[in-house]
Protein backbone atom coordinates (compact mmCIF):
# COMPACT_ATOMS: atom_id res chain seq x y z
CA UNK A 1 0.00 0.00 0.00
CA UNK A 2 2.86 2.33 0.76
CA UNK A 3 4.35 1.94 -2.76
CA UNK A 4 0.28 3.30 -4.08
CA UNK A 5 0.38 6.07 -2.26
CA UNK A 6 3.90 7.27 -2.76
CA UNK A 7 4.47 10.70 -4.36
CA UNK A 8 3.95 9.93 -8.53
CA UNK A 9 3.01 6.23 -8.68
CA UNK A 10 0.61 5.05 -10.90
CA UNK A 11 -1.96 2.49 -9.64
CA UNK A 12 -1.00 0.20 -13.08
CA UNK A 13 2.70 0.45 -11.93
CA UNK A 14 2.52 -0.73 -8.42
CA UNK A 15 -0.21 -3.30 -9.92
CA UNK A 16 2.28 -4.97 -12.48
CA UNK A 17 5.09 -4.42 -10.08
CA UNK A 18 3.49 -6.52 -6.85
CA UNK A 19 1.54 -8.62 -9.59
CA UNK A 20 -1.93 -7.99 -8.06
CA UNK A 21 -4.85 -6.27 -10.16
CA UNK A 22 -5.26 -2.78 -9.89
CA UNK A 23 -9.06 -2.97 -8.92
CA UNK A 24 -7.37 -4.71 -5.98
CA UNK A 25 -5.11 -2.00 -5.17
CA UNK A 26 -7.60 0.58 -6.01
CA UNK A 27 -10.07 -1.32 -3.70
CA UNK A 28 -7.21 -0.92 -0.57
CA UNK A 29 -6.54 2.41 -1.23
CA UNK A 30 -10.59 3.20 -0.55
CA UNK A 31 -10.63 0.87 2.36
CA UNK A 32 -8.05 2.94 3.74
CA UNK A 33 -8.97 6.57 2.85
CA UNK A 34 -12.22 5.64 4.43
CA UNK A 35 -10.58 3.70 7.72
CA UNK A 36 -13.00 1.07 7.34
CA UNK A 37 -10.83 -2.10 8.76
CA UNK A 38 -8.22 -0.62 10.81
CA UNK A 39 -5.48 -1.05 7.76
CA UNK A 40 -2.00 -0.98 9.99
CA UNK A 41 1.14 -0.68 8.38
CA UNK A 42 3.44 -3.63 7.85
CA UNK A 43 7.05 -3.40 7.43
CA UNK A 44 9.38 -6.58 6.67
CA UNK A 45 12.45 -6.23 8.41
CA UNK A 46 15.30 -9.00 6.86
CA UNK A 47 16.34 -11.61 9.54
CA UNK A 48 19.33 -11.51 11.36
CA UNK A 49 21.02 -13.85 13.33
CA UNK A 50 19.77 -14.36 17.24
CA UNK A 51 22.16 -15.31 20.07
CA UNK A 52 20.48 -18.32 22.09
CA UNK A 53 21.79 -19.18 24.89
CA UNK A 54 20.75 -22.63 25.83
CA UNK A 55 22.40 -24.85 28.16
CA UNK A 56 23.75 -28.41 26.79
CA UNK A 57 21.65 -31.18 27.37
CA UNK A 58 22.71 -34.64 27.13
CA UNK A 59 21.44 -37.18 24.66
CA UNK A 60 18.40 -38.46 25.84
CA UNK A 61 18.85 -42.54 25.72
CA UNK A 62 17.57 -45.99 27.09
CA UNK A 63 19.91 -47.55 29.22
CA UNK A 64 19.45 -51.15 30.01
CA UNK A 65 21.57 -53.06 32.87
CA UNK A 66 21.92 -56.89 32.84
CA UNK A 67 22.16 -58.37 36.27
CA UNK A 68 24.54 -55.95 37.50
CA UNK A 69 27.22 -56.75 34.82
CA UNK A 70 26.40 -55.31 31.72
CA UNK A 71 25.27 -51.51 30.87
CA UNK A 72 23.91 -50.54 27.92
CA UNK A 73 23.23 -47.16 26.61
CA UNK A 74 21.08 -47.19 23.57
CA UNK A 75 20.35 -43.25 22.09
CA UNK A 76 16.94 -42.72 21.18
CA UNK A 77 17.71 -42.27 17.94
CA UNK A 78 18.24 -45.77 17.10
CA UNK A 79 16.56 -47.54 14.69
CA UNK A 80 14.44 -49.74 16.59
CA UNK A 81 15.15 -53.10 14.58
CA UNK A 82 19.02 -52.21 15.67
CA UNK A 83 18.22 -51.67 19.18
CA UNK A 84 16.19 -54.77 19.34
CA UNK A 85 19.60 -56.73 17.82
CA UNK A 86 21.50 -55.09 20.44
CA UNK A 87 19.45 -56.10 23.79
CA UNK A 88 19.22 -59.99 21.89
CA UNK A 89 22.83 -60.15 21.84
CA UNK A 90 23.14 -59.58 24.70
CA UNK A 91 20.73 -62.77 25.82
CA UNK A 92 18.25 -60.43 27.12
CA UNK A 93 14.27 -61.33 26.46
Amino acid sequence: MAAAFAPGATVAAVARQYDVATSLIYKWRRTVRARETGFAEVVVAPDEPVAVSRPAASPAVIELEVAGKVRLRIPLTTPPTLAAAMVKALGVS
